[in-house]
This record gives structure tokens, C-alpha cells and sequence, in this order.
């Protein structure tokens, strides 16, 4: 009898080993797929940061070109009243 109880609890260790080892190379996919979750979200954050960036240099040029129109506006107007 205690060989037999020997064997069962052997076969439910290997079972138990087996099922260890299949949660083992599942979970580790599910890191790897958390990391690249993680780098895409951060790219994703990166980029949004450098759209900001941008979007602020174009306001900014747009309103140095603006002074500039109507500075120029305001020379012909100058010109155009000394003629």
C-alpha cells in the first residue's frame, strides 16, 4: 500500500511539475506582451510630447510671420502717405 501511495503522489508531483511549467511559458509570454505594450505606450507618449513641441514652433512662426505682414503693410501705408 504505501507504494502505491508512493506512485500517486509521484504522478501528482510530475502533474504538478508539468502544470508549473505550462503557467512558467505562459506567464512569460504575457510579459513580453506587457513589455511591448509598455515601449509602444511610451512611444506613443514621445511622439504626442514632440507634436506639442511642434505645434507650438508653427504658432510661433505663424505670428512672427504675421508681425512681419503687417509690418510691411504698415511701411507701403507709410509710403503710400508721404506720395
Amino acid at each position: 500500500m504505501a507504494e502505491d501511495d508512493s506512485n500517486l503522489i509521484l504522478r501528482l508531483l510530475r502533474e504538478i511539475r508539468s502544470d508549473t511549467s505550462d503557467t512558467r511559458l505562459r506567464l512569460g509570454k504575457v510579459e513580453r506582451r506587457l513589455d511591448e505594450l509598455h515601449e509602444g505606450m511610451v512611444q506613443a507618449m514621445g511622439m504626442a510630447g514632440l507634436a506639442t513641441v511642434a505645434t507650438e514652433q508653427h504658432g510661433e512662426g505663424m505670428d512672427e510671420i504675421r508681425d512681419q505682414i503687417e509690418a510691411l503693410r504698415r511701411r507701403v501705408a507709410e509710403l503710400e502717405a508721404k506720395a
